[in-house]
């Protein structure tokens, strides 16, 4: 996964899990990312962040339906 500012390139290497359904993991990774940076972390922390709540979507069937 790679994310570009003005003056930063952060690039992680996917998290290996088994996936089971990538359903949400688009969204996740968004919601993720931007709170992150919302509350004042860096991109590179709002990135990993990112990375790895999409990776767990990924380990779940169907769409999260409640939270």
């Amino acid at each position: 996964s790679m994310v570009f500012s003005a003056d930063t390139i952060s690039f992680l290497e996917t998290p290996k899990v088994d996936v089971v359904d990538t359903v949400g993991a688009g969204d996740s990774f968004t919601g993720a990312f931007i709170t992150s940076l919302l509350t004042g972390e860096t991109l590179e922390k709002a990135h990993r962040s990112a990375v790895d709540r999409a990776a767990a979507v990924c380990t779940v069937a169907g769409a999260w339906t409640k939270m």
